[in-house]
C-alpha cells in the first residue's frame, strides 16, 4: 500500500511540474478522484480546461484550487490562481473583498512576504496582487544573469531557485563564486531599489526544480507605490526582514545543511518497546538538516495515525539517509511533531534531535548532504 501511494504521489508530482502531460480531461478527473484535495493538481486541471475552452469549468476549478491553497497555508499560490479565475470573470469590488478578508484571517507562517502582504490595506493588497503574473519554469532554466537589467520582483509560490553571486578577480576577465543561496516557497528575489535607477543584476538566478512564480515588473510596482506610498515602505521592510533572516544562516555548515535546495528522501526506523527486531518504518523527506538534527515531513498517508505522536515520544529512532554512493543511519530522539501542509497536502512534520555522533559519523553526514547539494 505504501509503495502504491508513493507511486501515485510520484505521478502527481510529475504532472504538477510538467514532466507528465495529460491531455484527456476524463483521465485527469480520474486522478483528481484519488487526490481531490491537492490544490496544485486542481490548478493544472484548470489550465487544461482553459486549453479546451471550457471557461466556466476552469473558473470553478481555479476557485477550488484557491480555497485548497488557503487551507494548506499557501497564501501566494492562492493569490495567483485567484487572479487567473478573475481574469476569466472580472469581479466587482464587493465580490473580490471577501477573498482578501479570508487571506487576512487565515493562519499563514510569519515570513517576510506574508508580513508584507498582511501589512497592506485591502486596496493596497489588491493593487499589488492584481498586477502579478503567474510564471511557470522548468528545472534548469536561467531566470536572470549577472549584468542583466533587473526589472522585476519575483515571489516564489512553489519550487526552488539558486542565486549565485560572483566577485571579480585581479584579472578583470575572471570571476570566482562568492556565495550561493537557495530560495524556495514564500521567498523572493529581484533588485528593484532604488526605483529611480536602472538596476543591474549582481547574481545568476536559475531554477533547480520546476518553479511557480508571481512576477511583478518594476514599472507596475512604481505605478502602485505612487498611488499608495505605504506599499513602498512595506516593500523596503520586507527586503530588510529577509536580509536579516538570511544572515542567520551564514556559517558554512548552515549554508550546506540549513537551506537545502531539494527535499531529500529519507525514512525513520522506529523501534517500539518490546519490538526491537521489527521497526515501524515511516517515509518522508527534508529540507531542514543540521549536524544536530533533522526536521522531516512524513508522507501524507501517516497523518491519520492517531497514536503516532505517542509512539514517536517513547521509541528509539534511527534516521536513514539513502544514497547512491553510500547510506547513513543516525540514531535520534523525537523532540516535537506538528501537522503542516506540504505540496498541497496535510502532513506531519517531526523534529528529530540526533544523539551524540562519533567524529567519523558526523563527518560522513556533512559529506553526504554536501554531495547532495552539489549534485542538485
Amino acid at each position: 500500500m505504501v509503495e502504491l501511494n508513493n507511486r501515485h504521489r510520484s505521478i502527481v508530482r510529475n504532472i504538477i511540474d510538467g514532466s507528465i502531460t495529460i491531455s484527456s480531461i476524463s483521465e485527469f478527473e480520474s486522478i483528481l478522484k484519488i487526490f481531490p484535495n491537492n490544490p496544485a493538481l486542481q490548478s493544472v486541471y484548470a489550465d487544461l480546461l482553459i486549453k479546451n475552452n471550457l471557461i466556466d469549468a476552469a473558473a470553478k476549478a481555479y476557485r477550488k484550487a484557491a480555497t485548497l491553497y488557503i487551507d494548506a497555508g499557501m497564501m501566494l499560490s492562492a493569490v495567483l490562481v485567484k487572479i487567473l479565475e478573475w481574469r476569466i470573470f472580472k469581479p466587482s469590488l464587493q465580490q473580490a473583498r471577501p477573498f482578501y478578508s479570508i487571506l487576512r484571517k487565515a493562519a499563514f507562517d510569519e515570513t517576510p512576504l506574508h508580513i508584507f502582504l498582511n501589512s497592506l490595506s485591502y486596496s493596497e493588497m489588491a493593487a499589488v496582487t492584481i498586477r502579478m503574473a503567474r510564471v511557470r519554469l522548468p528545472e534548469g532554466k536561467m531566470i536572470k544573469k549577472t549584468g542583466d537589467v533587473d526589472n522585476s520582483l519575483y515571489f516564489i509560490a512553489a519550487g526552488t531557485v539558486k542565486d549565485t553571486t560572483y566577485k571579480p578577480q585581479s584579472n578583470e576577465q575572471e570571476t570566482s563564486k562568492d556565495s550561493t543561496i537557495y530560495l524556495s516557497e514564500n521567498e523572493f528575489f529581484g533588485d528593484i531599489f532604488p526605483f529611480e535607477e536602472e538596476n543591474v543584476s549582481q547574481s545568476d538566478t536559475e531554477t533547480i526544480t520546476s518553479v511557480e512564480l508571481g512576477k511583478i515588473t518594476k514599472p507596475r510596482l512604481i505605478e502602485v507605490c505612487k498611488k499608495y506610498p505605504n506599499v513602498e515602505q512595506a516593500l523596503i521592510k520586507m527586503f530588510d526582514d529577509s536580509s536579516k533572516s538570511l544572515r542567520k544562516t551564514s556559517s558554512r555548515e548552515d549554508r550546506i545543511l540549513g537551506r537545502q535546495p531539494l527535499c531529500i528522501q529519507m525514512s525513520l526506523e522506529i523501534y517500539r518497546k518490546g519490538t526491537d527486531n521489527y521497526p515501524l518504518v515511516l517515509y518522508g523527506c527534508s529540507r531542514d538538516i543540521s549536524v544536530g538534527g533533522v526536521g522531516i515531513v512524513l508522507n501524507a498517508e501517516y497523518q491519520d495515525i492517531t497514536s503516532i505522536d505517542e509512539i514517536l515520544k517513547i521509541s528509539r529512532i534511527d534516521v536513514y539517509f539513502p544514497g547512491d554512493a553510500f547510506s547513513i543511519k543516525v540514531p535520534g530522539t523525537a523532540m516535537w511533531s506538528r501537522k503542516i501542509s506540504f505540496e498541497g497536502e496535510k502532513s506531519l512534520a517531526v523534529g528529530i534531535q540526533f544523539k551524540e555522533m562519533t567524529p567519523k559519523l558526523r563527518g560522513m553526514l556533512l559529506i553526504f548532504v554536501d554531495m547532495l547539494s552539489n549534485n542538485s
